[in-house]
């Protein structure tokens, strides 16, 4: 499968969740989420297919392809390690058809192994 046809695949893959696990939320209700992700988890899911079966970032993709025009906050743990940590996270979001103008990278989660992810408007940040 070439690369478009994979890019493509996990659009629709991301739309169709989307419509069907967030259909009766209101968005004020999506945009209050947030989620947190450990570095235990992110350690194990360092392949794309265990990517797409991680629960807390589908439920990003899905909230976030909800409100078209939002941003992702992610607020990381300072520090070099931080940094390459929502480096790696920005990088396979965007693989997951995220355009990374609406990847928002924040030092200061206040815990040194967590990524903070929330919904932003954009001007919020």
């Amino acid at each position: 499968m070439n690369a478009y046809k994979t890019i493509s695949f996990l659009r629709l893959f991301v739309l169709l969740f989307s419509l069907n696990t967030l259909v009766y939320a209101e968005p004020q209700e999506l945009q209050s989420q947030q989620w947190m992700l450990t570095e235990e988890q992110w350690d194990l899911v360092k392949q794309g297919e265990q990517l797409l079966a991680m629960p807390l970032l589908r439920q990003v993709v899905d909230v976030w392809a909800l409100q078209w025009g939002q941003a992702i906050e992610l607020r990381y743990p300072g520090g070099e390690e931080g940094e390459l940590w929502v480096e790696e996270v920005k990088d396979w979001l965007i693989s997951l058809a995220i355009p990374s103008k609406y990847l928002i990278a924040v030092a200061g989660s206040g815990e040194a192994d967590v990524i903070i992810i929330k919904i932003v408007k954009v001007g919020d940040v």
